[in-house]
């Protein structure tokens, strides 16, 4: 009993504790809170909310949501807090949100405040009076005007649209059908990123205390010639770490600059190792004696004019101690001489066929120190991109590798340095070429390495299909005589591989030019089969697989129009590298405008990466220029071997319509393969000239329809894309910094 009551009175005292802090906040609002509750009655409302609101849940005030903050944030559900006093107390100086679309962090920035301590108070109480924005995306003035049946004012605009704008009331159901379907204008200025420097926490010492693991880090850095400046902050970045368990090995690869040596003698830390090499052996051999003198668990690469960010140690140490990686990496972003922050690079999760297309991981860079002894080091003979060489050669025997999304490392803009130009080191360039080669003879896959025209310094795979295989065009149709003219003389005109059968499925074509036009073909060789069923791409698609001779399927759209002759080659030969699933290919609109390069998923949906834009020069680190892996790829031009095809059970017939193949790619993943984009076969699509658009009230219904299928079919992706960061704006296919 007395533990009962201890108990009992511990939890009052905390309760009594929790609504002091609440009533001196500011931030519980009575009437507001009252209305949600109209049975509370005489019971005072603070005194509820304390004891009951988390589990009920009521709002305290128009902007704070209980159940998402303590989803959001399981650590402070493990606490039994009341969600609002630990927003009051730690939540909201940490910078976390008390709501998915309000970040204390980004209102405090733009609107000049001191603190993100009391972002959200000065809104409720100064800002939305004033017109302030509670958000990049918002208008408050512009969502009145997008629905003027709304009785309310400019200032309770946003509470409104985060109450009912997102859920399934009928403003709700328009908001999140123009989301889904329309996305977020290419013209849309982003805001200006700024690197905001972590918290550090309270409790440091016992979260540290707390890992399962807590290795001790080898820093390794070649020195040559640096400017002290930047040596010296690159040093001070080490040890100003939050993480205690670090060595740092600097190697001197026989500097010529006195000050540069003279910068060197002046380091006296116990934590430090300084050697001197005898002669200039290059930035490979350099690196290699301070892997010698290092005794680390891990080892993590820094350049000699480069900064790690004081979190980054602390954050690889966690990674390793959740998953026992093998090879870690981290988001990045640039800084200037002046150390302003520039041109983050916000990266996929582990993405094989992105590393063979660029040495995206690049930095902070991490592996297990046995790992690297056993590949046997830096290679000197691709100095330029040693590092490169190495991460290809570690993931090859790395059995977890694991993305930290968080930026962990400051790359320096210096006019020596890749990060300004990437005409600086010409001979990277070959060291890049020579390395993928390399790659290819040591994997034994047969494939040619060639230069990117619009990328100079980087190189694409070819992968050389294998001979003798037979590939099926599948080709649902119905009434789309022309369009099927238009596909048939592309293929035939333009195809240079040989083996290929084309098979079209006839949905019960109707159009006598249609049903001439497929005679005709069926007299040419084509193979033509009639399925009258009620439409179902996915059943239409699966009885052509059933009914295909190769063990190559491609599916195809009936208004797709060849492009690129050697087509087929390169689908090909991606979708026969054994970890790949499926292939696409980069689809443009007549008008030149980008239609497809990459399906991401975003909170809204999937949609297209860099949709409706015009074709120019790469964006973001050529994501549509570039072989990346992506989590799906569009059906209108989908490439699969038989055999990974039948293994995940085809097409899902469930889905008639809308996002079969999205999800075919999401049981790709499930089934740990990579679905990729090979964006040097270039196709046109006439888009939705078959079915038409989905712009009718009974088509967006059964669009939202099969997207809940879709999820309850595959909830870990529900918000979640791991080739797609969740430092983008989750609801933008343009890959623009999220402004949370």
């Amino acid at each position: 009993m007395r533990i009962i009551k201890a108990m009992f009175g511990k939890k009052a005292g905390r309760s009594k504790r929790d609504a002091a802090s609440l009533a001196q906040s500011g931030l519980f609002d009575e009437p507001f809170y009252r209305e949600q509750g109209p049975h509370l009655g005489p019971r005072p409302a603070l005194r509820h909310f304390v004891q009951f609101g988390n589990d009920e849940p009521f709002w305290p005030n128009s902007l704070f949501d209980p159940a998402w903050y303590l989803k959001r944030y399981p650590d402070v559900r493990a606490t039994g807090r009341n969600s609002l006093a630990h927003y009051i107390e730690h939540g909201e100086a940490e910078g976390r949100q008390p709501n998915a679309l309000f970040s204390p962090t980004w209102y405090a920035e733009r609107n000049g405040l001191p603190s993100r301590a009391g972002a959200l108070r000065h809104y409720l109480e100064k800002g939305r009076v004033a017109g302030a924005k509670p958000m990049p995306s918002f208008d408050p003035r512009a969502y009145l005007d997008a629905n003027p049946h709304l009785e309310i004012s400019p200032v309770d605009a946003f509470a409104h649209y985060l109450r009912h704008g997102g859920n399934q009331g009928p403003v709700g159901r328009q908001i999140l059908e123009k989301m889904q379907e329309t996305p977020q204008r290419p013209d849309t200025a982003p805001e200006p990123y700024r690197y905001i420097a972590p918290l550090k926490p309270a409790d440091l010492e016992a979260r540290i205390s707390r890992l399962a693991r807590r290795p001790l880090f080898s820093v390794v850095t070649p020195v040559y010639n640096v400017a002290p400046r930047y040596l010296e902050a690159a040093v001070a970045s080490v040890q100003s770490q939050w993480y205690p368990n670090w060595e740092l090995v600097l190697v001197d690869d026989a500097s010529t600059d006195p000050d540069t040596c003279a910068c060197l003698d002046r380091f006296d830390d116990p934590k430090m190792k300084v050697r001197r090499q005898a002669r200039n052996g290059g930035i490979a051999a350099a690196t290699n004696a301070a892997l010698d003198l290092a005794e680390g668990d891990y080892v993590v690469f820094l350049d000699n004019d480069d900064v790690l960010t004081p979190d980054c140690l602390y954050e690889l140490a966690r990674a390793i101690a959740e998953t026992d990686a093998d090879y870690i990496y981290s988001d990045e972003d640039k800084i200037d001489v002046e150390g302003a922050s520039t041109s983050p690079f916000f990266k996929p999760s582990w993405s094989p066929d992105a590393m063979m297309s660029i040495m995206y991981t690049c930095h902070v860079s991490c592996a297990r120190r046995s790992l690297i002894a056993a590949c046997g080091g830096l290679r000197s003979g691709y100095d330029g991109a040693q590092d490169y060489d190495l991460v290809l050669r570690l993931t090859e025997r790395a059995n977890r590798v694991v993305h930290v999304p968080k930026v962990l490392y400051h790359w320096r803009i210096l006019p020596s340095s890749l990060a300004a130009s990437a005409e600086a080191k010409p001979y990277a360039h070959d060291a890049a070429r020579r390395l993928k080669e390399d790659a290819l003879r040591r994997r034994g896959l047969a494939g040619t390495v060639e230069p990117v025209a619009t990328m100079p310094g980087q190189y694409r795979v070819n992968y050389h299909p294998r001979s003798g295989t037979l590939v099926s065009l599948i080709v649902p149709t119905r009434n789309n005589g022309q369009l099927v003219e238009a596909l048939v003389a592309s293929v035939r005109e333009r195809t240079t591989y040989p083996e290929v059968e084309m098979l079209f499925i006839d949905n019960g074509s109707t159009d006598p030019q249609t049903l001439a036009t497929l005679a005709r073909l069926a007299g040419e060789g084509v193979t033509v089969r009639t399925d009258s069923r009620p439409f179902n791409y996915s059943a239409l698609n699966n009885s052509g697989a059933a009914a295909a001779r190769g063990d190559m399927l491609v599916f195809m759209n009936d208004d797709i129009e060849v492009v690129t002759p050697d087509w087929l080659e390169r689908l090909v030969g991606y979708a026969q590298v054994p970890h790949v699933g499926a292939v696409g290919a980069r689809l443009h609109y007549p008008s030149g405008q980008i239609q497809h390069c990459g399906l991401v998923n975003l909170d809204h949906g999937p949609g297209h990466a860099f949709y409706g834009l015009e074709a120019g020069p790469p964006r973001y680190y050529g994501r549509d220029t570039l072989e990346y892996d992506w989590i799906a790829v569009t059906g209108a031009c989908l490439a699969i071997e038989r055999s990974k095809f039948e293994a995940i059970g085809g097409f899902d017939v469930d889905l008639p319509i809308a996002y079969n193949d999205v999800d075919l790619c999401f049981r790709l993943v499930e089934a740990g393969l990579y679905n990729v984009v090979c964006q040097s076969v270039e196709m046109i699509h006439h888009e939705s000239a078959t079915r038409g658009n989905d712009d009718s009230p009974a088509r967006r219904a059964r669009l939202r329809d099969e997207a809940r299928r879709l999820y309850a079919r595959h909830p870990r992706f529900l918000g979640h894309d791991p080739f797609f960061s969740p430092n983008l704006h989750p609801n933008s296919v343009y890959f623009v910094p999220n402004p949370n």
